[in-house]
């Protein structure tokens, strides 16, 4: 099907009329909006290396956009089960405090209750029977199909799917292909797609470190890197008492909604919460990040 120039232009004049292309949803923190915008219609590859907080983060972001644009979610997060534990770790991002008894003072009772009922239609948890991506899509579009609000589904991470791959197809063309299919299901569906997944096995530099991973380094196949519309890589130096850690943000297709560049946050491990700096968390956990 052939589409007229003039059913486009009516488009083009009727984007211009409300002023251009607009960016998309902010994540929250300054020095990370600047780079990177949610837009329904997309996905983000998020990616670094175990235990550089890549869900954490993802959780942080999922918070604020819920707090500052009324965003729902379903999410497919395997590695933060039971639920209650995910469940535990957002309510400490959304109030401030931490869940378990400590130094800190911790949520009290009323305010773990107001935290589960803010999170009521926001935060939805897939636990499908066979948890292969087309699954999980379809559950979470047919069970928002009736809301107008901005939808975000979660996959973390992409190993832990089930994965059909046909005899005689490579992974990449499998990966390439399924890849294919979930962007077209997000175009359609209007919603914003994450997707974590783990890199390959990295060499350590000459002087022992082991490098920041791109999306080129994802396991599996480059078509992360190649169809994907953003790409962010999580990075912290897990030497104790470390606070910061780096957000690449390595890929924006589209110039409207971002570009590349690097932010730097402050993560409370006693919140799960992120800052910019500088920051405090003694003084300043009570802080609305």
């Amino acid at each position: 099907m052939i589409i007229s120039h003039d059913k486009i232009k009516d488009l083009v004049m009727a984007l211009w009329s409300i002023g251009g292309l607009k960016r998309g949803s902010l994540p929250g923190w300054p020095s990370v909006d600047r780079l990177y915008s949610v837009a329904r219609g997309q996905w983000t590859l998020i990616t670094g290396l175990p235990g550089s907080g890549k869900s954490e983060w993802l959780d942080a972001l999922m918070v604020n956009l819920a707090k500052r644009e009324e965003w729902r979610f379903v999410i497919y997060s395997p590695e933060n089960w039971p639920l209650v534990l995910h469940h535990a770790k957002i309510i400490e991002k959304y109030i401030g405090k931490p869940f378990n008894p400590g130094p800190n003072p911790r949520v009290d009772e009323e305010e773990v209750d107001a935290a589960e009922e803010w999170m009521r239609g926001k935060f939805n948890f897939a636990k499908p029977n066979k948890p292969d991506i087309f699954s999980i899509l379809t559950e979470a579009i047919e069970s928002h199909a009736s809301l107008t609000t901005n939808l975000g589904i979660v996959v973390d991470p992409w190993n832990y799917l089930e994965h059909h791959r046909p005899a005689g197809k490579s992974e990449t063309e499998y990966v390439s292909e399924t890849l294919s299919t979930v962007i077209q299901w997000v175009r359609d569906s209007s919603c914003h797609f994450w997707l974590v997944a783990h890199p390959a096995k990295l060499q350590k530099t000459k002087e022992g470190k082991i490098p920041v991973p791109t999306p080129h380094d994802v396991s599996g196949s480059a078509h992360f890197w190649n169809k994907s519309d953003n790409c962010i890589t999580i990075s912290r130096d897990q030497v104790e008492g470390t606070q910061e850690v780096e957000v690449h943000v390595q890929k924006v297709r589209f110039k409207h909604i971002g570009r590349i560049g690097l932010a730097t946050l402050l993560y409370d491990r006693v919140t799960g919460r992120y800052f910019e700096p500088p920051f405090e968390p003694r003084h300043r956990a009570d802080i609305d990040g």
